[in-house]
């Protein structure tokens, strides 16, 4: 799950001791933050707030152009505000801040997602392009399969949003009930001394990560990566299903960001030549040992401009391509774009909207028409969209 980031006050950021003013919210960024004029015509990013909402803000401080306040009053609210069904949300650093928009009902986060989507849509759609509804999650709480703590021993928790304050947590409302069951279980621990960092270290917590897929926690390392919400996995897994059964099975594939395989099994059902390529050297032995010979599978890594253009030289009879980037999207893209010249159609699965319509463009300035859009909801109370396209060379 991207992690929220709120604008940080960080020792570049200057500091307003200036009085509050109030003023109505006329946007929201794309990390969820409301956007508000000062009355001198400043603009000033706010969290916890929302687009047509009355607000009363503190200014708190600066970093470069972008001025940061705190909201002190709403003064009119949204009709469809809420208190959030959990402690520990809120915008201070004693609170997690890893659900931003807990303080909206979850029809009003969906509209709010699909009103940024269409005004990405605005310069990539064309008539053809079907935009199917957004897919909403069956649980607004309660579907996170996963989670990283973080403890120094003493507490437990998440680290508050822009600051690196410790905030602990007893109960996480969007943990599946495994992953709960695990967060109870490391809390039986506390206090132990065995997780106490030394200040030398230079990383003041130990990391625990949970799965409800595994028994134990992860002590100290990251998990290999695996979607937060596994019902909305499976919708994205048939997406892919449906999508490629309407596509000759002769044809050759090449999926970059294979990752262990959650899309390239499906691939690998379908069409009889599969190349799948994977930075990370751990999941690119898992991804090979899982499914054999059906697909060919290369570590390597996509950042470097050299590797993908020497991919798009080794595999530039690929028919089609299938990515699931992570947020930086498709890096090095003039390579991949123009060295893949036997492409008919790319698949593109993407966690950020703003690098997603930026690939988009390039594809059809390249004679690309994006033909299909489907929204979905990996992770409710957050600004998050996931996005799965089909664009197509007619």
């Amino acid at each position: 799950m991207p992690k929220h980031r709120p604008w940080k006050k960080t020792k570049g950021a200057k500091k307003h001791s200036e009085p509050a003013f109030t003023g109505v919210v006329r946007d929201l960024t794309s990390d969820g933050l409301g956007v508000m004029e000062h009355p001198d015509g400043r603009v000033f990013f706010v969290a916890g707030v929302w687009p047509g909402e009355t607000v009363e803000v503190r200014p708190i401080g600066r970093r470069g152009k972008a001025f940061l306040g705190q909201p002190e009053t709403i003064t009119a609210p949204d009709t469809q505000r809420r208190v959030a069904p959990c402690a520990h949300h809120g915008n201070s650093d004693r609170h997690c801040g890893g659900c931003p928009w807990m303080f909206m009902a979850y029809d009003a986060q969906c509209a709010a997602k699909i009103q940024r989507l269409q005004r990405v849509l605005a310069d990539l759609e064309s008539p053809k392009t079907q935009v199917d509804p957004l897919l909403r999650a069956p649980e607004e709480l309660g579907y996170r399969n996963r989670a990283q703590f973080k403890t120094d021993g003493r507490q437990l928790g998440y680290v508050a949003a822009g600051t690196h304050q410790l905030v602990d947590v007893d109960t996480c409302p969007i943990l599946t009930t495994g992953s709960a069951q695990h967060l109870a279980a490391l809390r039986s621990q506390l206090p132990n001394p065995n997780w106490q960092r030394k200040k030398s270290a230079g990383n003041p917590w130990l990391t625990l990560a949970v799965d409800d897929d595994l028994a134990e926690p992860s002590e100290g390392r990251r998990l290999g990566f695996r979607q937060g919400n596994t019902a909305q996995n499976q919708r994205m897994r048939e997406w892919l299903a449906n999508t490629i059964a309407a596509l000759p099975a002769q044809w050759r594939v090449l999926e970059l960001f294979a990752g262990t395989g959650n899309f390239t099994d499906l691939l690998a059902r379908h069409f009889d030549q599969v190349v799948g390529l994977e930075g990370d050297p751990q999941a690119a032995s898992t991804l090979q040992k899982k499914l054999g010979p059906k697909v060919s599978v290369e570590s390597i890594d996509l950042f470097v401009a050299e590797n993908v253009t020497q991919i798009s030289q080794d595999y530039s009879d690929a028919q089609l391509l299938v990515l699931d980037p992570p947020r930086d999207g498709l890096p090095v893209r003039a390579p991949v774009i123009e060295g893949l010249a036997d492409l008919r159609a790319v698949i593109y699965i993407s966690c950020n909207a703003a690098t997603w319509r930026r690939d988009c463009l390039d594809f059809l300035a390249a004679g690309f028409e994006l033909d299909r859009v489907t929204p979905i909801d990996l992770f409710p109370q957050t600004p998050h969209l996931e996005i799965m396209s089909l664009l197509v060379r007619p």
